[in-house]
Formats: C-alpha cells, sequence, structure tokens
C-alpha cells in the first residue's frame, strides 16, 4: 500500500491485470492517461480507468510479464542487475523530460514493477493524477530493497561495494530528501562512478555479448589459499579457438582453452566458483586425450555427477564427456559443449556422425522443439540434456529404458515454473510429453517431438 493505494493481481480471460485502486475523490489526469498509454515503449505499463460510486480504479496490463520480486530471484550475472537499474534510470529520466511527475511511479512493493522477460524490457505502473498527495516513488527505499532481494552473480566485488555504499549514504540522508534520487545522480552513478556502459540498457535486448562492468575480468590476487569470497573469473567472449566451452544456468559461456581445465572453489582454478561453499577447493578437472573429453573427480568432499544429481545419483571418478552433458559439481550445473557451428549438434566419440556434421551443419537433425505461445516463436532442440538463454535455469534431458525413453524437464533455479498446471520447485524435475505445456516466468511454451 501507498497512502491509501492498495493494488492486486486480477485474471480476466487470457489477460492478467495489475489494480490499482485509489479514493474517489482522486481526480485522473486524462492527458497523462493519454500520454502514458502512447508511451508504453519507453517503460510504462498500459493502463485502463475505471470509475464506480465510490472509488477510482486504474488497471495495468502485465499479461506475460513478472512482478519484479520474483524475477530478481532467479540467478542473475552483475551486468544483467546493472542494465536493469540503468532501465530503470532511462524511465526516471524521460519522466523529467516530458515534465511529467516521477513521483507518480508506483514504487512502494517490487510486485507493482514487472519485467517481460521475452522483451527483456523493464515496466513502471504510473498514477496519472492530477494532484498526488500519496508519495509513493520512494527510489531509495525501492533501489535498496531491488539490492537486497536481488541474486546476483558476482564478478566485481569492488562496484558491487560502491553500489553498495552509495546506497547507504542515501538511505541515511533520506529522511532530508524524502526518498529523492534525481535521474542524474542515478546517472551518474551508473555510468560515471561504477562504469556501467550506457547502452547497457540495450543488452537486454540484444544478441551481443554481456556487457562487462567495471574490468569485471581482472584476475583476483588474493592467496590460493584464502577462503573468503573473491571475485567470480567468468571470461564472457568465447575463443573461437578453443575446443570446447561450459555454461552456466545463465547461460554464460566458459571457454576450455586449456588442458588440464581446474574447477573448484580457489581464485587460481581455470573456473574458480569462489561462493560456492559445497565446492571443494580443487574439485574436479576436464582433460583431453586423443580427441575425447574427460571429466575427472578430485577427491572433492561432495562429489562430481553427470547429468544427474539427485540423492541416489552415483558420483563419478572419471568419465568420458559428450556435447551437451550436464556437468553437477556438487550441486552447481554446468553444460559441457563443444566448440563448433553447430556445437549443440556434435556429439565427441560420435565417429560416424560428428565429422560429417561439423562438415555441413545443414545434416543436423531437430529432435525436438518448443513454441513460444506469445511471440509464437519456434526453439530448436538438437541434442539433450538442452538449455537456452530464453528458459534460463532449466534443463530438458531424456531417459532410456531399454527400447522406451521419457523427456523431463529440470528446474535448476527458476523462481515460476509449473508444468500442465502443477508447480515444479527449484531442484525438482517431472516428465513432459509432446504436446505438453508449461508455465516459465508468466509465458506459456509448449513442448512437441519430431517424429
Amino acid at each position: 500500500m501507498a497512502g491509501n493505494i492498495t493494488t492486486k493481481l486480477l485474471y480476466q480471460g487470457c489477460d492478467t491485470f495489475l489494480q490499482a485502486v485509489l479514493k474517489k475523490r482522486d481526480k485522473i489526469n486524462e492527458k497523462q492517461l493519454q500520454f502514458i498509454n502512447g508511451n508504453t515503449d519507453k517503460g510504462f505499463l498500459n493502463a485502463r480507468w475505471e470509475k464506480t460510486a465510490t472509488r477510482n480504479v486504474l488497471k495495468y496490463n502485465v499479461s506475460n510479464m513478472t512482478a519484479l520480486s520474483e524475477y530478481i530471484k532467479q540467478t542473475m550475472p552483475q551486468d544483467k542487475y546493472f542494465a536493469i537499474l540503468s532501465q530503470f534510470q532511462k524511465i526516471v529520466e524521460f519522466c523529467m523530460s516530458a515534465t511529467i511527475p516521477y513521483d507518480n511511479i508506483l514504487l512502494n512493493d517490487l510486485k507493482n514493477v514487472y519485467f517481460d522477460v521475452e522483451k527483456q524490457k523493464l515496466y513502471v505502473a504510473y498514477l496519472p493524477l492530477l494532484e498526488n498527495g500519496y508519495r509513493s516513488a520512494n527510489m531509495i527505499k525501492f533501489l535498496n530493497k531491488l539490492n537486497k532481494n536481488a541474486n546476483i552473480t558476482i564478478t566485481n566485488g569492488t562496484v558491487m561495494q560502491k553500489y553498495s555504499f552509495f546506497l547507504e549514504e542515501q538511505m541515511n540522508a533520506q529522511k532530508d530528501k524524502g526518498g529523492f534520487i534525481s535521474p542524474k545522480s542515478l546517472h551518474t552513478v551508473l555510468h560515471d562512478v561504477l562504469m556501467v556502459p550506457e547502452a547497457a540498457e540495450q543488452q537486454l535486448s540484444s544478441n551481443a555479448a554481456p556487457v562487462n562492468i567495471a574490468a569485471a575480468e581482472v584476475k583476483s590476487t588474493a592467496p590460493a589459499d584464502d577462503d573468503s569470497d573473491h571475485t567470480i573469473l567468468v571470461n564472457r567472449n568465447r575463443n573461437a579457438d578453443c575446443l570446447a566451452f561450459l555454461k552456466d544456468e545463465n547461460n554464460r559461456e566458459i571457454p576450455i582453452t586449456r588442458f588440464p581445465f581446474t574447477i573448484g572453489r580457489r581464485p587460481d582454478n581455470d573456473l574458480a566458483l569462489t561462493d560456492k561453499g559445497t565446492v571443494s577447493k580443487e574439485h574436479a578437472v576436464i582433460t583431453c586425450s586423443d580427441g575425447s573429453f574427460y571429466i575427472e573427480d578430485k577427491g572433492s568432499a561432495n562429489g562430481t555427477f553427470l547429468n544427474n544429481c539427485t540423492d541416489n545419483a552415483k558420483r563419478i571418478s572419471k568419465e568420458q564427456l559428450n556435447s551437451g552433458d550436464v556437468i553437477y559439481f556438487c550441486d552447481v550445473p554446468y553444460v559441457f559443449t563443444v566448440n563448433a557451428s553447430d556445437s549443440a549438434t556434435v556429439i565427441v566419440g560420435d565417429k560416424n556422425g560428428a565429422a560429417a556434421r561439423k562438415a555441413d551443419p545443414a545434416m543436423a537433425k531437430k529432435i525436438a522443439y518448443l513454441v513460444n505461445s506469445s511471440s509464437k516463436e519456434r526453439i530448436p532442440v538438437f541434442v539433450y540434456p538442452f538449455t537456452c538463454a530464453e528458459l534460463s535455469g532449466l534443463i530438458i534431458g531424456r531417459e532410456n529404458n531399454g527400447s522406451r525413453h521419457s523427456i523431463f524437464i529440470e528446474n535448476i533455479s527458476c523462481p515460476s515454473l509449473s508444468v500442465e498446471g502443477c508447480e515444479v520447485p527449484s531442484g525438482e524435475k517431472t516428465s513432459i510429453f509432446s504436446g505438453c505445456n508449461f508455465l516459465y516466468h508468466g509465458i506459456v511454451y509448449t513442448f512437441y517431438e519430431e517424429n
């Protein structure tokens, strides 16, 4: 609630609305209402005004969107987090340039701000009032709450520390400022102090490589045996010359540029999982011999697993890898992929088909596909286990039982997933079938197997 404004979700037909209820005496500025509805591309939720005998009601269309409070629960890279903040800064800046009060942005709860996963765009609810006495836009509290609740993979601790100090200073001074941060101040912090590129907000909707925030790949100089938190070193640009790469649950790619390739909690590992308490200092190693790749456990405390990390899963000592295999360093999943133009279809050791597919990507055979009900886009599946950037935090896999097989969907880190109306909590999996529907962050996808 902001002042006397109450909000709740409504479901009408196939649409979902965020409803804000105001007092009858609150006067709606119809010109402002038309203005925000004409500028939804700037980050405003489309609003509909309904007046009753006792109250004014604003209904914001949030169909196929996810509340920011839920979206930030998924693990996201640091650059994506700051890109979302940059989008918010742009919205506030637009309000100033259009001479409409940004105090009217409904920021009292993260549930009232929405994120379109498909468009990768932030949207806010705006109150088009002639007079606003609600003080609904306490930007300092909003940004502080967002920072505390976001699940961020930190790639530069110094940048995050600077931002946290900025929020702390603003929180201490907010009694005098009333929760106000000017767009210029926020722009200065993001772009001048934290060195977030001006185009960061556009990175969310582009296919470009993720933005590197303030030299995120500078290697830590901490002693190798120090178990305190360190920067997670991730090379975001895949080297075309590397033989293979690992992909994390946020679909970031880590090139395997040398062998043996070491994985562990120590910062001097090739893949340093310094913030993962379940991973050992020297957990595992990937090697290459005679054109084949292998994963070998180095006596880790919690084990290494291949394609299965359930309670009854078997710990591996050394196993050959195929492209598409999911390696679990205890409970931390990475997808192993051979680096080729059609890497999703190349199977290491497939002597009969791999070379031909490598020479002619057109020979790659699609085994299944997903259909996005909103965009009608088809997402091809060439190999199991399957992951993609659009469905971050999910794995679709196949289990064989003699002449039969079953397909499953596994929730690795998605906070909002249901299959045929049944919720699938994080860490669990359930069977799916051709024609099966599942709801991912408010968007319906249908899974189909090819004949």
